[in-house]
């Protein structure tokens, strides 16, 4: 079995109504998997012929709202970090983060296994100029690809299909003033289908969901929506879901509730898609994700 996990920031399971974008904004691909439901709270237990829907805790038993250092080392490595340091921490991981990420990271565990990993996001080019003077602010994906030890994807790479750029469609990258091309959603979900193909684990991490959501941006969140959509309608249609498992989590909820610019303590989605999604055993929290991942692979 190959493993591919979608990783999208700030993604909380919230209640049908008019201030939940999930629930406003049009999303066919999500809506024919979960049987003509929203991406909401009312559609978790959710089974169908190619999906599950479950939802994941990710207040991890401490007060407070969940944040993406503690959340995001939790999700990648199955140790309650938050509760280890005795609260949520934002932002990028701290020291004993970094340490936990380093120990126990998913990359490495599956290249421990040993089978064959990637991270598929691709990094700007003062990226690698900071990361040879040291610099050490990095998100949990980053440090976690790091302490693996494999390569980062830089633009040459995403030229030439072995890499997609965090937005999905090198927008922000053009924003920025790069002389990139712009990627349809459609291309980048088939460049992301034919690397999974050459991996046991794939990891795609997606973030503008939080970022918006932080501005409570209606036309922006569900901007963002709609191109994950239509890139998750095109990665399904070429990955081999009899021997694939495709799954969509997150660290912690935000985008789900409009009427506030933090982040929420709603559950976040587990949504199985493909080989499997019905005959897993059940899961309750981020700590599990790991977990159930690596047994997954090792049973593969």
């Amino acid at each position: 079995m190959q493993v591919v996990l979608f990783f999208i920031d700030g993604l909380g399971l919230g209640p049908i109504n008019e201030y939940n974008p999930l629930a406003t904004t049009a999303m066919p691909c999500i809506e024919k998997l979960l049987g003509g439901q929203s991406l909401t709270m009312e559609a978790v237990g959710t089974k169908t012929q190619k999906a599950t829907l479950h939802s994941l805790d990710a207040t991890l038993g401490v007060p407070g709202l969940p944040q993406s250092a503690t959340g995001q080392t939790t999700l990648f490595t199955g140790v309650n970090a938050a509760r280890a340091l005795g609260r949520h921490i934002r932002g990028f991981p701290t020291e004993p983060l970094r340490k936990i990420l380093a120990a126990e990271g998913i990359l490495k565990k599956v290249l421990e296994l040993p089978q064959k990993a990637v991270f598929l996001n691709g990094y700007r080019p003062e990226f690698f100029t900071d990361l040879s003077n040291g610099e050490r602010f990095y998100s949990a994906t980053t440090l976690m690809n790091l302490y693996a030890g494999l390569p980062f994807h830089s633009f040459a790479d995403m030229a030439a299909g072995r890499s997609i750029y965090s937005d999905i469609t090198n927008e922000v990258l053009q924003e920025m003033g790069f002389d990139v091309p712009y990627v349809s959603p459609e291309k980048a979900g088939k460049i992301l289908a034919e690397n999974a193909a050459r991996h046991d684990f794939l990891l795609f991490e997606y973030f503008l969901t939080d970022m918006a959501a932080h501005k409570r941006d209606r036309e922006k969140t569900a901007y963002c929506l709609t191109t994950i959509d239509r890139f998750l309608a095109s990665i399904l249609k070429q990955l081999d879901l009899s021997q694939t498992l495709f799954i969509i989590t997150s660290d912690h909820g935000n985008i789900e509730d409009l009427t506030t610019s933090g982040h929420t303590r709603n559950p976040v989605p587990f949504l199985l898609i493909g080989a499997g999604h019905d005959k897993l055993r059940p899961i309750t929290d981020l700590t599990e994700v790991t977990p159930l991942i690596l047994e997954l692979l090792q049973q593969s």
